[in-house]
């Protein structure tokens, strides 16, 4: 058995079975897929049950115990495969994807693989995607990493569920999943263990995986959660104490993963879960202050820490700025707004660029993209030629106008209107 799919399963009956299927599509066919269920109380135990019929390549395994964490430790135990690979019971794999993870891993003798992915919402019967790169350095893609700072050039910020694990290695370091009730994060030890760890890696740079965002069961929605980011970031201290961690690099990149985390987490909340996290939020920057305080790091990183200690009034409304809700989900209500009319993207930058791929994935409603800098017209994006604001307002005088900034939409709305454009045709996507 060469791969294990590990499929953790809790009341996901909506989407398990078009899960399950791209899992059994695959075009790599040397496959265990193990279904994990964790006490689930709805149809899911039926759909596998239904499914193991077609495909003998399924293995179910049922308990009681609700936790993501004691799930995944049980398929990483029982998996036979010589790698493993993660699949979310609401999110699905491309056709190909553990065929190419594979490949990759073969030819490097790789300890993990992975790849990009697409975020993907469904929106009035029609499913829309939005490519996520998982690492910001484009060398990072597409070779093998290995050899010094190999730690940094492994450290993704989320996506366990794009990688291929071989499964010697998770044994060889004894990398486990904190079994902390229910699903609570317990991706981030993981993800930072394994990326810590591995003394070989390939990123490909294709999304191979499409992640649901609209699932409103998934936990990242779930506002009940609210201090459970600090008991996986306690738990992860705890393993690198426990695995004689004294590098400072290492626990320099712990501390700014775990305030990265924080930050994430206050911004997620409402704003009475916020406050009631803030306090602890505050409590543990104190307590580590003066190991932080040593961290080289640029106001983007201020921001998530001594900001909080220095003018907290300020740190909120920054904040408040960033509690915005998923770049998808402010898609859809944009394309709500702009009712099946054509329209143009005003900004080319990566917003834009984002938003006008949605735009032509909905029944290609875009009809052009422009923007008023100089180094931008006359560039290509999404197949369509960058216009200047004079040139698009001349050709689609009657399009909806989609301004791809809230920083600066108030004068590009300006702009727009000088040109001709009615202001009800203008919209500022927020």
């Amino acid at each position: 058995m060469s791969v294990t799919i590990i499929i953790p399963i809790h009341n996901s009956e909506k989407y398990l079975r078009e899960c399950v299927e791209s899992a059994v599509s695959q075009s790599f066919r040397d496959l265990e897929i193990l279904c994990i269920d964790g006490g689930s109380t709805d149809g899911s135990g039926d759909i596998i049950k239904d499914l193991q019929k077609e495909d003998n390549r399924i293995v179910a395994v049922y308990d009681e115990n609700t936790s993501y964490g004691h799930k995944m430790n049980i398929g990483i135990q029982r998996a036979r495969g010589t790698h493993i690979a993660i699949l979310e019971s609401d999110d699905r794999m491309e056709p190909d994807m553990i065929e190419t993870l594979y490949k990759a891993a073969e030819t490097y003798d790789a300890d993990v693989t992975d790849a990009d992915y697409c975020q993907m919402v469904t929106y009035k019967g029609r499913e829309l995607k939005s490519m996520v790169h998982k690492y910001n350095d484009p060398g990072r893609y597409d070779r093998l990493v290995d050899g010094e700072n190999r730690e940094q050039q492994n450290m993704a910020t989320s996506g366990i569920w794009t990688g291929l694990y071989k499964k010697s290695f998770l044994k060889r370091h004894r990398i486990r999943f904190n079994e902390s009730s229910g699903a609570s994060y317990q991706d981030l030890s993981f993800l930072f263990l394994t990326g810590l760890l591995a003394e070989k890696s390939y990123h490909v740079k294709r999304p191979l995986y499409q992640y649901r965002v609209d699932n409103t069961k998934s936990s990242v929605k779930d506002e009940k959660k609210i201090f459970e980011i600090a008991g996986e970031c306690e738990f992860l201290k705890k393993e690198l104490e426990r695995r004689g961690v004294t590098e400072k690099k290492y626990w320099d990149m712990y501390y700014m993963r775990k305030y990265m985390a924080f930050y994430w987490n206050y911004c997620r909340l409402s704003q009475s879960a916020g406050n009631l996290f803030l306090e602890a939020y505050e409590k543990e920057l104190r307590r580590d202050k003066d190991i932080v305080s040593q961290l080289e790091f640029d106001p983007f990183l201020y921001e998530r820490t001594f900001l909080l200690l220095d003018n907290k009034e300020l740190f909120m409304r920054k904040a408040q700025l960033r509690r915005r809700r998923p770049f998808l989900e402010r898609a859809c209500k944009c394309l709500d707004q702009i009712r099946g009319r054509k329209a143009v993207v005003f900004g080319a930058g990566f917003l834009g660029t984002r938003l006008l791929d949605i735009l032509t994935q909905n029944e290609n409603q875009a009809d052009g993209i422009c923007d008023s800098s100089r180094e931008r017209k006359g560039s290509t994006e999404g197949g369509l030629q960058v216009l200047s604001v004079k040139q698009a307002a001349g050709r689609f005088p009657k399009d909806v106008y989609v301004i791809a900034s809230s920083r600066h939409g108030r004068e590009m709305s300006v702009q727009l209107r000088e040109e001709g454009i009615p202001e009800d045709n203008i919209i500022i996507f927020e």
